[in-house]
């Protein structure tokens, strides 16, 4: 293959495989095998469950390991182009290529650690590659790990190099061979006594090879063995040790996950567990492994299978957790109720519709991103959901039709995962369509362009072209030459037409989150946006959304069914569950207990990370640093832009570079920062401007450039924010060194006088709970505030100056007067401060504008003056300084409207 092919292939490709669902997982658990005469059955609670790599994968434990660690450096860059938005603000150019993520190669002090961590992230690179932040075990290279497993000559016996593989994590010597000969390396496997050959591979990926010699290396050293070092323990015994996250640095994680990965069907998970018994039978009889090898052979062996007769003595896990899924099962209102449902964009063959094949070419493979996007539109508008299943009785039979009415006659329920199978049986419904409208990449008609109009265009062909769809699409096209917003928002009219003459569940409505006027690969003008499709089925609501942009199509889901936590039976059950797991023994108990967990705290939000647990345990992970890091991961996938920001900006608050001894946190952030598609301002905005309050972290991103950071410190509505911030978690932060950071900042911005104005409010909280935590210096704290302000106000003028103390003056006489304030004795220091400092040269008797207040609470504030008049009136300056508030709160009574 070409070297510009390989790297075309790769930077287009996205590819998540598919995976066991949890009937096909509770099925296998019932399953008996009869090996050797014994009836046997996976252990429930062993290494070989596939339910713990389901929950793995649920979790995203994988996901957020792959791309957060701070083991790992990923590779990114955010640059300022020449280029501007019509708004005149900077255009920006980000680049992220996972696929050159590296190691850093100063993990920890610990020498031996340190290179057991080197080289474990370094396999864990080489088995998850990615290229643009998705999770996946596909690799673009031919000598990749996964390339090399699932070739013609390979796939008979790559059940046995997953099986040698899974014993060698599990500590257990198996004696396969790296041979060198003139052709190159073989690998070689064979029985005790060479009469049955399990591998023999020649030209083994070096992927491959290095991974056997990473996973042998750790078991035939004792001195390097990964368990007797500090945080690196086996498998977590109780939950207890589960929530550290420890067990994300060992080989047990990263072979189980791969597993999980790679086998997608019953039948070949089968033929792995026969081949973990074959080769672990073998070892306890071969009289030459040493008597340690046989011993651990024998506890693996226990700890994988029981005897089909003592079934009742242990817990069917997956028998558990599979019935509660199926209570969750029928509510849909739309085929997808969770994010990892959604179909995923693979890797697939070109597809030739004149003669019916798919072409067997590599150079021709593409990354099926829109097409999925279409997929994941049309399962919804084929959805019948009282029966749970996919129809296309109400389209036309003609046939444009037949190639879709086919594909769901074959996949005729909605799954967990999509399989490559169903990607690539897709193709032969949306590739090489033969009509104008319909505009492709590649030649042949394959890979899908991505904008609005082509997107419609075939979603109207593949289900006959109904009239009244085709004249949306029109309309569409028309109002494209529009750039007034109201005529482009009015698109979502068209698009809900469209979806409801398609789909079998009529109730259904289009939200447009706004559309902008482009210009597609044709040349012509096209929309591009993103738009939510919602479903309503027996008071039940489903969103699904999509995004597209000119290189992209993505799905999304709005909100996981568990959050409509008013459904009592899935509350029942996760409750009965929670109990039975109480008293968690062992990873797979551990790991279905905090799934459960996980499952309840949607019931009451989806964001579970801005909640109990998972908000303490963010807190603790972000104060204490090192491992505590591994904590967050197993909160759910790090993925959505909410749940970054929640990250970013309370560890840009809370770090103080010289208290920490190491830097992982520093470059979890890196990696979390740099996995957001930074080019989109909205993202950029949210992720980067909690670096206002620590300025001196910049120096440590230097993937960002630095001219980027001048873009936030004119921007009102990012300080109004991070006051905000700072007011509503002041019992978690140093307070005054934040907000003189935040002051620092804002001195230096064209804004300061209009956010101080924007942020009284928000100042008075933060003056209050310092006091509070202050308690016996809650006055000094309060004149320390003020003294900040003061600083923060030099460039300002002492005008502006005397109306900020003006403002906060009245914020605080309106509380005392209302009884919102109850420490009065603080407060009337408080207002009398501010009276005191104010400056009567510079007081001018005008109707304040910037001074925002209800009529009401000014009249309050009026009356409170006027009762406590010989508080104010001390001496003849005070007395004319009162007059004239007096006079400027009846000018502000007067002149409110409200």
């Amino acid at each position: 293959m070409k070297t510009n092919m390989i790297i075309t292939i790769l930077l287009m490709m996205h590819i998540i495989c598919a995976r066991l669902e949890i009937y096909d997982i509770k099925t296998i658990g019932e399953k008996s095998f009869v090996i050797q005469g014994n009836g046997l059955l996976i252990h429930p609670t062993g290494p070989l469950n596939p339910l713990r790599g389901y929950i793995m994968y649920q979790g995203g434990y994988m996901y957020n390991k792959r791309f957060y660690t701070p083991e790992i450096n990923t590779m990114y860059k955010l640059e300022k182009t020449n280029k501007v938005q019509i708004n005149g603000d900077p255009i920006y150019n980000y680049i992220r290529k996972p696929i050159n993520d590296e190691v850093y190669n100063d993990i920890c002090e610990e020498k031996v650690k340190n290179e057991y961590l080197i080289q474990f992230h370094t396999q864990l690179i080489k088995m998850f590659p990615s290229t643009d932040g998705s999770l996946s075990i596909v690799s673009g290279k031919q000598d990749a790990m996964y390339s090399f497993l699932i070739k013609d000559r390979v796939q008979p016996q790559s059940m046995y190099i997953l099986a040698a593989l899974f014993l060698l994590s599990e500590g257990v010597t198996i004696p396969n061979d790296i041979l060198c000969t003139e052709g190159g390396k073989r690998l070689v496997l064979k029985s005790i006594y060479g009469k049955t050959t399990y591998i023999d591979q020649k030209r083994p990926s070096n992927d491959l090879v290095n991974l056997f010699r990473f996973l042998k290396e750790y078991i035939d050293s004792s001195s390097a063995n990964p368990n007797n070092m500090e945080g690196l323990s086996i498998e977590p015994a109780d939950y207890e040790q589960f929530i550290t996250g420890n067990f994300l640095n060992t080989k047990q994680f990263l072979i189980q996950s791969y597993i999980y990965e790679f086998i997608d069907t019953s039948e070949n998970y089968t033929k792995f567990i026969e081949a973990v018994h074959t080769l672990l039978t073998e070892q306890i009889e071969n009289s030459e492994s040493t008597p340690e090898n046989i011993e651990k052979c024998r506890k693996v062996l226990e700890s994988c299978f029981i005897k089909e007769n003592d079934r009742l003595s242990v817990t069917g896990h997956n028998a558990i957790v599979y019935d509660f899924i199926e209570i969750i099962n029928p509510i849909r209102a739309c085929p997808f109720i969770k994010r990892t449902e959604l179909p995923a964009y693979a890797r697939v063959k070109a597809y030739d519709r004149t003669n019916g094949k798919e072409l067997d070419d590599e150079d021709q493979k593409y990354s099926n991103c829109v097409e999925a996007g279409i997929l994941g539109l049309v399962c919804c508008l084929m959805y019948a959901p009282e029966n749970r299943i996919y129809t296309t009785d109400h389209l036309p039979n003609q046939e444009e039709t037949m190639p879709l009415k086919d594909f769901f006659k074959k996949h005729s329920k909605p799954t967990e995962t999509t399989s490559q199978e169903m990607s690539q049986d897709w193709c032969r419904v949306v590739a090489d369509l033969k009509n104008s409208n319909v505009r492709y990449i590649r030649e042949k008609n394959n890979e899908l362009d991505s904008s609005l109009l082509n997107i419609l265009y075939v979603i109207s062909d593949i289900t006959g072209n109904k009239e009244e769809v085709l004249k949306e699409i029109k309309h569409i096209e028309e109002i494209c030459s529009s750039k007034e917003m109201h005529v482009l928002n009015g698109a979502h009219e068209s698009l809900t037409k469209i979806f409801k003459a398609l789909s079998n569940n009529g109730n259904l409505e289009v939200k447009s989150k706004g559309f902008t006027v482009g210009k597609n690969r044709g040349k012509k003008l096209d929309l591009f946006g993103e738009f939510n499709l919602l479903y309503k089925f027996n008071r039940i609501k489903n969103q699904i959304s999509i995004c597209i942009s000119t290189q992209h199509t993505r799905l999304g889901l709005e909100r996981d069914l568990l959050t409509n936590g008013n459904n009592k039976s899935i509350k029942t059950r996760l409750t009965e569950i929670q109990n039975k797991y109480s008293n968690a023994n062992g990873y797979t108990e551990s790991i279905i207990k905090h799934y459960i967990n996980i499952e309840m705290s949607k019931m009451i939000n989806m964001f579970t990370y801005m909640f109990e647990p998972a908000k303490s345990i963010i807190r603790n992970s972000i104060s204490t640093g090192g491992n505590n890091v591994l904590k967050l991961f197993l909160y759910g996938r790090i993925e959505p832009t909410d749940y970054k920001e929640t990250i970013i900006t309370r560890f840009l608050f809370s770090y103080n570079i010289e208290k920490q001894n190491d830097i992982s946190l520093i470059r979890m952030a890196d990696n979390i920062i740099g996995s957001a598609p930074l080019d989109d301002q909205y993202i950029r905005d949210r992720l980067l401007r909690g670096f206002i309050c620590n300025p001196k972290i910049k120096k440590y991103y230097t993937k960002i450039e630095k001219d980027t950071w001048n873009d936030f410190i004119d921007n009102r509505e990012t300080f109004v924010f991070l006051f905000s911030y700072l007011n509503m978690n002041t019992s978690d932060f140093d307070t005054t060194d934040c907000f003189i950071s935040l002051m620092e900042a804002l001195s230096n911005s064209k804004n300061t006088y209009v956010v101080i104005m924007e942020n009284i409010t928000n100042f008075i909280y933060i003056i209050t709970k310092k006091a509070n935590i202050a308690k016996d210096s809650e006055i000094e704290a309060f004149n320390q505030v003020i003294d900040i302000i003061k600083e923060t106000c030099k460039r300002i003028g002492m005008k502006k100056l005397t109306d900020i103390y003006l403002f906060l003056f009245f914020e605080l006489v309106s509380g005392i007067h209302s009884g919102f304030y109850m420490n009065s004795v603080f407060y009337r220091h408080g207002f009398m401060h501010l009276f005191n400092i104010i400056d009567n040269e510079y007081l001018i008797v005008e109707n304040k504008k910037d001074i925002i207040m209800t009529r009401t609470v000014f009249s309050n504030t009026l009356m409170y003056l006027k009762n406590n008049s010989e508080m104010f009136c001390s001496n003849p300056e005070n007395n004319e300084k009162y007059n004239k508030i007096l006079e400027i709160v009846d000018i502000k009574i007067s002149k409110s409207y409200y």
